[in-house]
């Protein structure tokens, strides 16, 4: 999003406190209508969803899945021990960040209980999931 290479139009923004469903199609895909979700939390804060495949340039990932990031806009770069974005793991038993996408069948919802927010992925169809975000 900071270097503007997906469409604004393919972003969908879910407000703080509102239930939305979607189709999150593949990012590498480009032809979903949805390619990635943003809820923002604060000015600065918010949590970026997208859907990584094994198509195109990501066909060589170590995994496939939704991928759920929390982004501070405040941090400009990766320094200090601070990132602008951190990768939330969905299983964090598997090493190296491989088993971070989430599933269906696997582990297929994200809750924040500090932010109020919930993040659930109901089905797969095809490459694509479709999501629920609702406030608890």
């Amino acid at each position: 999003m900071r270097l503007n290479w997906i469409q604004q139009s393919k972003i969908k923004v879910i407000k703080k406190g509102e239930k939305a469903e979607f189709i999150l199609g593949p990012l590498e895909d480009g032809s979903a209508e949805v390619l990635s979700a943003k809820i923002p939390i604060s000015d600065n804060t918010y949590y970026l969803i997208e859907n990584r495949q094994p198509i195109g340039y990501d066909k060589n990932l170590p995994g496939s899945g939704v991928l759920i990031m929390y982004a501070d806009d405040s941090i400009a770069e990766c320094r200090h021990g601070k990132a602008p974005v951190k990768l939330i793991d969905a299983d964090s038993s598997v090493p190296h960040l491989e088993g971070a996408a989430f599933d269906i069948g696997k582990k297929s919802s994200f809750r924040d209980e500090k932010n109020r927010i919930r993040i659930e992925l109901k089905e797969k169809i095809g490459n694509s999931y479709r999501i629920i975000v609702s406030p608890i």
